[in-house]
């Protein structure tokens, strides 16, 4: 990192100060004057026809100054039935318990939880698809069907199946109306694959429904400033998403509504365009008063858009010398009321990518359910596939009394071989990232001496995540005092604003000190792509640096002309632009401000923009080597060590890297071991609390250590790669396959709870 001043640096973020002195606003911290309380009323059934609502009672209680329903809907709005954003208001059907059907606006929250009360809705009930079991039949009652305004059959990406029935679970059925996505990846002949195969390998694995987990809900304020203009904040991952949604959805010309995003506490992928937006704009002009809706922790966990419960079928083979021969699997998500069209698809490619197999045979299907519809979390699908290809890959190494890493080293997928798709793969950093792990004590040590009544293991899972790569814009000018002011859209939701600051500082040579990063509405920033994906460095990083860029060179073509010397003779530094050969013969920024905005200006202010386009993703891969013990007796595990490799590419700044391998270690590990969102055969979410939906706390996690792999590829900034996903890829199979090691018995079921550890022990 020599080369570098300023990237490379353990930057702390430039904005902690104001996170641990309460100055940054979040959703609840908006504070108008004469706003109202939002709420709104939930079905409290999962499948149901409204045939009336009746606000008459909620209207008349004094206090609340606006009840609204599907009615209040402009016929200006967009409205897609097959999509969850568009449903913000049930209109004639409820899919979903928790699904909004009215709201209120209110002085208080107790009058609005009153009114709430008062609202009279009669449902006539339907039946309800709780399971992905139920889902899939063929006599099974569709979830969303014509009356509900859905079209039938499937994905246009719909494959035929060419593949023996023996080889499938049973129970499938391509005829269900609730598969609303299907698609299949071949390559090769599977059953010759199979037939040279010395091992084979058959089993399930299920992931559940969980929650993001972030700690600050949904929340929205809303003002109408004017007549035809509305005013809205609101915690969210993208704002032009965000301002978007609300656009089409209610009919309202985009450049009427300013979308401000406040801090954020935690999004994870939940909080993208945001679900609850329209209902609040809604209020707020019924009422003619500013509205606040924050959602509920128990509101959350019912309503909001967790991540998918999938059940995974996969049969991998292997020659006696751990060469991988054939890999077949069918894929089952269950996206709960609405179709995600891409979710299923994330988890069947990703299913085999990372490994080279002579022939594959990938099937998936994305089915609906009477639930709350799924939506995306850190790398979504992957921890899923990962789960399922990772626990296989130690499955076949101890048939063949193989290493477990050695068997992924000699495997692992490589520049130019073949993906899922029949794309050839670019240059990745994953021999790195194994290398790493090999030369580490994490898997090389012996494990330490514990209660010899105590099972203990270890183990390892490689992963990767591609990401996006949209296209970003950023301005960038020179302000008074010397300063460099840009302007994004994006969200900071991770200290991204801290790293972007120091690819400023580098391309122009000055001080992160110098540079101000400023966040802007979509009234006054360049298009900035959601901060979701991992590519808020990859996308909105390269439209920074190219900004620098730009203004760099334009300072240096007035002072060239100034001092009449070419371009070449000069260079910057933190004080202005300078005479290489003559040091002090300079302009100041100061001085170059003043030249550009004086009454007698020498040029025009100065000011740069970056552009960046869509362009090629660069995948980033990590590793992750967990340790368990094990009490036998009441199957309770503890997780002892965790150790995260990644490949960045370049690490821009590596203590916000440590920050995100930590995060996504405990997050991970945590679907191994303890969350799960519970329904029942109702379709009705049982643990919709803290206390029994099972977070971890800092009592149930190790120390984490964190080792940064740098392997070049990609075309990032100064060869930045993503880093918020890959690592979520990881500790769910590491520590699976730690308490494999433990009890020498596959649990492929999570989470992993000491009563599934029981059984699995005493059988």
């Amino acid at each position: 990192m020599s080369e570098h001043n300023q990237i490379g640096k353990a930057v702390p973020r430039l904005d902690s100060v104001d996170k641990v002195t309460g100055l940054g606003d979040f959703a609840a911290d908006i504070r108008l004057p004469g706003m109202l309380v939002g709420k709104f009323l939930a079905s409290p059934h999962p499948h149901a026809e409204i045939q009336s609502i009746d606000t008459t009672r909620a209207e008349s209680l004094p206090g609340v100054h606006a009840v609204i329903t599907a009615a209040d809907i402009s016929e200006k709005g967009q409205f897609n039935p097959a999509s969850r954003f568009h449903a913000f208001l049930a209109r004639k059907f409820v899919v979903f318990a928790g699904q909004p059907v009215a709201a209120v606006a209110a002085d208080d929250l107790a009058t609005a939880e009153e009114a709430i009360d008062l609202i009279d809705v009669s449902y006539r009930l339907l039946p309800v698809v709780a399971s992905i079991e139920q889902a899939i039949k063929p006599s099974c009652t569709a979830v969303m069907h014509e009356q509900h305004g859905m079209e039938l059959g499937g994905s246009a990406h719909s494959q035929e199946i060419a593949r023996d029935k023996g080889d499938q679970p049973a129970g499938q059925d391509e005829k269900s109306p609730n598969v609303v996505d299907e698609n299949t990846f071949s390559f090769g002949d599977v059953d010759a694959a199979f037939a040279a195969s010395d091992v084979i390998i058959e089993n399930t694995y299920t992931v559940p429904v969980v929650h993001q987990g972030y700690i600050e809900p949904h929340g929205v304020t809303a003002y109408w400033d004017r007549p035809d203009h509305v005013i809205v904040w609101e915690c969210v991952q993208g704002v032009f998403a965000a301002r978007d949604l609300i656009a089409d959805t209610l009919g309202i010309d985009p450049t009427k509504i300013t979308l401000n995003a406040t801090e954020i506490g935690g999004g994870f992928g939940g909080k993208g365009e945001g679900i609850f937006g329209p209902i609040t704009v809604l209020l707020a002009k019924k009422a003619s008063r500013p509205v606040q809706l924050i959602l509920t922790r128990e509101e959350e966990l019912i309503g909001a858009n967790p991540a998918p419960h999938s059940v995974i079928w996969i049969k991998t083979g292997a020659k006696a010398d751990g060469t991988f021969t054939a890999v077949a699997a069918d894929i089952l998500v269950d996206a709960g009321a609405f179709a995600t069209g891409w979710i299923m698809t994330n988890i069947a490619t990703m299913l085999r990518d990372n490994y080279r197999f002579e022939a594959w045979h990938l099937h998936g299907r994305e089915v609906l359910t009477n639930k709350a519809s799924v939506s995306s979390y850190r790398a979504p699908g992957a921890p899923n596939a990962h789960f399922a290809m990772e626990s296989q890959v130690d499955e076949i190494a101890r048939a063949l009394d193989m290493d477990q890493l050695q068997i992924r080293m000699q495997n692992v997928i490589r520049e130019g071989d073949m993906r899922t798709t029949k794309e050839l793969q670019d240059r990745i950093g994953a021999n790195e990232v194994l290398a790493a792990v090999a030369d580490h004590p994490a898997w090389s040590a012996a494990l330490p001496k514990v209660d010899d009544e105590i099972l203990q293991g270890r183990g390892m899972s490689l992963g990767s995540y591609s990401g996006g790569s949209g296209p970003a814009a950023a301005i960038a000018y020179l302000e008074a005092g010397g300063k460099f002011r840009f302007v994004v859209g994006t969200v900071d939701l991770t200290g991204s604003y801290t790293a972007l600051s120091q690819i400023a500082a580098e391309a122009l040579g000055v001080a992160v000190e110098r540079i101000v990063m400023t966040k802007a509405s979509p009234d006054h920033a360049p298009f900035a792509p959601m901060s979701a994906g991992s590519q808020t460095i990859y996308a909105m990083g390269a439209a920074v640096l190219e900004a620098a860029c730009d203004i760099r060179d334009k300072l240096i073509r007035h002072v060239a002309k100034d001092f009449e010397v070419r371009p070449s003779a000069l260079a910057l530094d933190d004080e202005g632009v300078y005479v290489v050969s003559q040091p002090n013969k300079r302009h100041t920024f100061s001085t170059l401000y003043e030249l550009g905005t004086e009454w007698f200006a020498e040029y025009g202010p100065v000011a740069g923009v970056g552009s960046a386009p869509q362009r090629q993703r660069a995948p980033g891969y990590a590793a992750c080597v967990a340790e368990v013990n094990v009490e036998p007796r009441t199957g309770k595990i503890s997780l002892t060590r965790l150790t995260m490799f990644q490949d960045v590419g370049k690490a821009i700044n590596p203590l916000l890297i440590e920050g995100q391998l930590q995060g996504a270690a405990a997050q991970s590990a945590a679907m191994a071991l303890w969350e799960e969102l519970l329904f029942d055969g109702a379709g009705q979410v049982r643990n919709k609390s803290l206390l029994d939906y099972r977070m971890p706390t800092a009592l149930d996690m190790p120390a984490i250590e964190t080792i940064i792999v740098e392997a070049v590829g990609g075309d990032g900034p100064f060869g930045a790669k993503l880093v918020g996903e890959p690592p979520m890829t990881v500790p769910i199979s590491a520590v699976a396959n730690a308490v494999a090691d433990a009890i020498e018995r596959r649990v492929c079921d999570l989470p992993i709870t000491p009563e599934r550890v029981w059984q699995a022990l005493h059988g």
